[in-house]
């Protein structure tokens, strides 16, 4: 567009201000009107009017930059190295870039805005600049934000990266990550890569986000079918925590965990150079770069803090739950006929419970996580704690694998966050341990 297209464009939005013989009321009527529309900033329309009543139409001339065609800005040396990283990782942001280069201490912190080198790549080549992503069509959802912590928490499972499958040697599996995320302050009170997608994932990161953040009022979640089952739905009773589902195929009433998933969205991108080998090496990864990737990053709509700095200052008291508490909350229940050995079968395992039951029915209370203990109830009093029936030696299937150490390709950015915690750990800034909390409430 031509530079007189531009200014005619520019006079076509403030003309309806021009008018001297608008009043006060309805001069701001008028202004608010052209602000509504969302094509420019109040900043813009101020800068307009006043460029257009000194110079006239002239004014409204687009000005050229000093530094057209020029990349003074950045030195050439910096520019390279941002290549570098934007060519070993195409779908790196401009600002993870920005953060490797200062976390390898290439710049100094906060010398080169986003725009600035977004600019200068996008003149070498590399690729369109960023544009924010355009809002969903055919979708009305109203925006809501909790006032305080842990009023209400977000849940959602996100299809994670391949691993080698320890079962199936030369094969691979998917990951799932499944992640808790406070309403209020953008926390993510858990989040964890599995090897499934079953109910049992599901409840141990649920435990895990109650013991490391204390109790919700209530989790808004989707209708998957984990989600509402029995047992799920019995735990959160058990804790007076209020069950929500969101209205089917309606993924934007979760849009802040949805945002969440596009930032970890970067670090699958970054977590690929690595070649995790194991689930284990897998978590190890994301636990550093949950911790300084995002909880303590500053986030936009928390007005310059980050997640984990929102969190702690909240006045709202916690409501705590003992490991103990957490446990009996989420212990499932199955009835069994006790046979003529009095022994009975649970997930493949046998179990001996005594022959004072055999041909009776049992309840038995179990955590499908740890299987080496179960509770055996009769007649709704708990009359025993029995494990597995060893028969001869255990082999286990899983061969853990111990590969000679290979040349691989490192993230950059995941090395940078690395030595960010270590130093946040040494400094111990803001650390709480929640383990150590006990009682019903306490403040934080």
């Amino acid at each position: 567009m031509e530079p007189r297209e531009i200014a005619l464009q520019r006079y076509t939005v403030i003309a309806p201000l021009l008018k001297p013989e608008l009043e006060g009321a309805e001069k701001r009527r008028i202004r608010n009107q052209i602000l509504s529309q969302g094509e420019i900033s109040e900043r813009t329309l101020r800068r307009y009017l006043a460029r257009y009543k000194k110079e006239g139409f002239v004014g409204l001339l687009p000005k050229e930059r000093s530094d057209k065609d020029t990349s003074k800005a950045i030195a050439d040396d910096i520019l390279k190295e941002a290549a570098e990283l934007k060519e070993e990782l195409p779908q790196r942001s401009i600002k993870r870039i920005i953060q490797i280069l200062e976390g390898e201490k290439i710049i100094p912190k906060g010398s080169i805005s986003r725009s600035t080198l977004s600019r200068h790549l996008f003149k070498m080549g590399y690729g369109t600049r960023e544009v924010k992503e355009k809002k969903q069509k055919g979708y009305a959802s109203r925006r809501f934000q909790k006032e305080h912590r842990n009023v209400l928490w977000q849940g959602d499972i996100k299809y994670g990266p391949y691993i080698p499958d320890p079962n199936k040697p030369g094969k691979r599996m998917r990951t799932y990550l499944v992640c808790f995320l406070d309403d209020a302050t953008r926390l993510i009170c858990h989040a964890e890569f599995y090897a499934n997608q079953r109910l049992p994932v599901l409840e141990d990161c649920f435990r895990k986000s109650l013991l490391k953040c204390g109790v919700p009022d209530g989790i808004y979640i989707d209708n998957g079918k984990i989600y509402v089952s029995k047992w799920f739905r019995m735990a959160c009773a058990r804790l007076n925590i209020r069950h929500i589902n969101t209205k089917p195929y309606s993924p934007e009433s979760k849009g802040k965990q949805e945002r969440a998933n596009r930032s970890v969205d970067e670090f699958i991108q970054e977590v690929e150079l690595q070649k995790s080998k194991t689930l284990e090496e897998l978590n190890k990864h994301f636990r550093v770069w949950l911790d300084e990737g995002y909880n303590h990053r500053e986030h936009s709509s928390l007005k310059g803090k980050s997640p984990a700095v929102a969190f702690a200052s909240d006045s709202r008291k916690i409501r705590f739950v003992t490991p103990e508490e957490c446990r009996d909350c989420f212990l499932w229940e199955e009835t069994r006929m006790v046979d003529k050995t009095g022994c009975v079968k649970l997930k493949g395992l046998v179990y001996e419970v005594g022959m004072e039951y055999i041909r009776k029915k049992v309840d038995l209370r179990y955590d499908p996580f740890q299987l080496d203990e179960v509770e055996v109830w009769s007649g709704g009093e708990k009359k025993k704690i029995v494990s597995p029936l060893t028969i001869g030696e255990y082999t286990s299937k899983l061969v853990q694998e111990n590969p000679k150490s290979q040349k691989t390709t490192n993230s950059r950015l995941l090395k940078v966050l690395e030595e960010e915690n270590k130093k946040r750990t040494r400094k111990s800034l803001g650390a709480i341990s929640f383990r150590s909390l006990k009682g019903s409430e306490e403040n934080v």
